[in-house]
């Protein structure tokens, strides 16, 4: 299973560490580029932004600050989300707005 894993703060760092510590395949998107550098160096590959993210993997996984960038990173990766692919919220996010995202993300075919 290919993870793509876009959100490399705080939590999402953590978590991302633990996934390639125990051998999963993960590409990793986030603004800063040295989070990015740091999970490279343990072995993740790098997604250019969220599209290409979720182009490549079977999953992608999102941490990230806000449900306005929540709401963004879902309408970059909608164009690649189909049968196969799923997403994975673990941001902040108020639950009425992770149905909202989730149902576009259904909608294109994708699981959420």
């Amino acid at each position: 299973m290919k993870i793509g894993f876009i959100g490399l703060g705080n939590v999402g760092g953590k978590l991302c560490g633990s996934l390639l510590r125990n051998g999963f395949e993960v590409a990793v998107h986030d603004v800063n580029p040295d989070l990015v550098a740091a999970l490279v160096q343990m072995g993740a590959g790098v997604a250019k932004d969220a599209r290409a993210a979720m182009a490549a993997a079977d999953v992608v996984i999102t941490c990230l600050p806000s449900p306005a960038i929540s709401d963004a990173v879902v309408q970059e990766m909608l164009p690649e989300l189909g049968p196969g692919k799923i997403w994975l919220e673990m941001s902040p996010t108020a639950a009425e707005e992770v149905k909202r995202l989730g149902a576009l993300v259904m909608a294109k075919g994708g699981a959420a």
